[in-house]
């Protein structure tokens, strides 16, 4: 029997419930963030006070353990921001639970202290509170099922959960040169002050609807807070040169078209401050494997959060990243419209190390079908271009379906394995890069103990 041409591997599954967990993430720190700091409030104003009444104590009684969650429950999102990590999750397993026992208590005593005048603020607050704790109960049920599923459900044409998978890559990762305290970074003194700047503007953004309730320039503190967190994370990018040589192993070269470096957007400021762009998404990972590394854009002098950058002149960009791709351990890349990195891609080609690709197609954000289709189909015909007369062109050929794709690898004997997802939220994206990242390190173990016998097949690498 000859060789199928394509593996595929789908992660619907895994990327619909990544993508739920995401937004129980959200609603952990921002929600369960605020009702920690209106409790803290409220305990500490009553220790100072009169805790006399019965009704008073038994409040406490509720309010200490429920504090004490909220606080864990904002950790615990926080922690899961940007990341694929299965050691968060068994947090998630006391959370979720504490969280709908906390509803189930909260809800009905709120309700059943809603006053007879829907016009009072008491009322308003009662209904307030009722409308958290429907909010709470529904995500923390909803983070349930999703976080069942990711660690029952296997992917299909692997074999394995997402916890197994990632188990594995644990496994073969070393330190994150990040993790170094001695480290440079681009500039943090001036990113410590932006960021103190940010966080004392966001503290002062509470107590403005209280001390200025109708001032029309009110509403403008809050994302001014969040615009210098922005900025200030700029500046604790890592240096390249101290990167480098921190980091001795074989460079993780990250490619793409400048056009696609994902810009910050300010208008949802409290999103932007959690929702981390695919880009430094794939930094967290791949740091850990060795230094992450790319060219800059000369439009951005002050670099985007995520991989490494080095500014270099149109001179001296070429023979570096020749340099690079010859020596590194994996090359991600995004594929593009634009002739520059359409010639990074010949030139992987050339340069024999397109089975070390991680070829990503970008996220692509416009809402109608129609248009998502037409921008992938051309940046899949860019790739099929540059692959005639290849081993591959085949293979690249039998594709359908190019809105479900994710990522592409490239295997010696002309295969490819294609990575699909149904959902289009960045989790799909960021963990189909995870999924190849993996299949790379397999087959590479596999080449290696299979060398004399040849086995290099699909089925060999995949269990298929």
């Amino acid at each position: 029997m000859g060789l199928a041409k394509i593996t595929e591997i789908d992660i619907s599954k895994q990327a619909r419930a990544l993508g739920w967990l995401r937004l129980s993430d959200y609603v952990l720190v921002f929600l369960c963030g605020y009702l920690f700091l209106e409790g803290l409030v409220t305990l500490l104003s009553g220790a100072f006070g009169q805790w006399g009444s019965p009704d008073q104590i038994w409040a406490v009684v509720f309010l200490l353990p429920t504090t004490a969650i909220f606080f864990f429950a904002a950790y615990t999102g926080w922690r899961h921001v940007g990341v694929i990590d299965p050691t968060v999750w068994g947090a998630y397993r006391i959370i979720f639970p504490s969280l709908l026992v906390i509803s189930v208590i909260g809800l009905p005593s709120v309700l059943l202290s809603r006053g007879t005048d829907p016009d009072t603020a008491a009322d308003a607050e009662t209904l307030a509170a009722a409308k958290s704790f429907i909010l709470i109960a529904s995500v923390a049920l909803l983070g349930w099922i999703s976080l069942y599923r990711l660690r029952k459900a296997k992917i299909i044409g692997m074999g394995v959960t997402v916890k197994q998978l990632l188990s594995e890559l644990t496994k073969s990762a070393g330190v994150s040169a990040a993790s170094q305290t001695d480290i440079k970074r681009i500039n943090k003194p001036r990113g410590l002050v932006i960021g103190a700047a940010g966080i004392l503007i966001l503290m002062a953004s509470a107590l403005v609807p209280v001390l200025a309730p109708k001032a029309t320039w009110a509403k403008l503190i809050y994302p001014a807070g969040s615009f210098l967190l922005l900025w200030a994370r700029r500046y604790f990018q890592i240096d390249v040169d101290s990167l480098l040589a921190v980091d001795r192993r074989p460079p993780i070269l990250f490619l793409r078209s400048f056009d696609d470096d994902e810009k910050q957007h300010y208008e949802n400021p409290g999103k932007a401050l959690l929702d981390f762009s695919l880009e430094t998404r794939l930094s967290n990972h791949f740091l850990r494997f060795g230094p992450f590394v790319a060219i800059g854009s000369p439009k951005e002098p002050i670099p985007l959060p995520g991989a490494a950058r080095v500014f270099l002149s149109d001179d001296e960009w070429q023979p570096k990243i020749l340099l690079w791709m010859k020596s590194a351990k994996v090359i991600i890349m995004y594929s593009g419209k634009t002739h520059w990195v359409n010639w990074e891609l010949q030139k992987v080609l050339e340069n024999k190390c397109v089975t070390r690709l991680i070829l990503i197609i970008p996220e692509v954000k416009d809402r109608r079908k129609s248009k998502r289709k037409a921008e992938i189909s051309a940046r899949v015909d860019r790739v099929q271009e540059v692959f005639k007369n290849t081993p591959w062109e085949k293979a690249l050929l039998q594709l359908d379906d190019l809105t479900t794709l994710r990522a592409m690898l490239f295997h010696l004997d002309g295969t490819m394995v294609i990575i699909k997802s149904r959902s289009r939220s960045r989790d799909s994206y960021h963990f189909a890069a995870l999924v190849a990242h993996q299949i790379l390190i397999r087959s590479g173990a596999l080449n290696e103990e299979d060398e004399k016998s040849g086995l290099t097949t699909a089925e060999t690498l995949y269990g298929g």
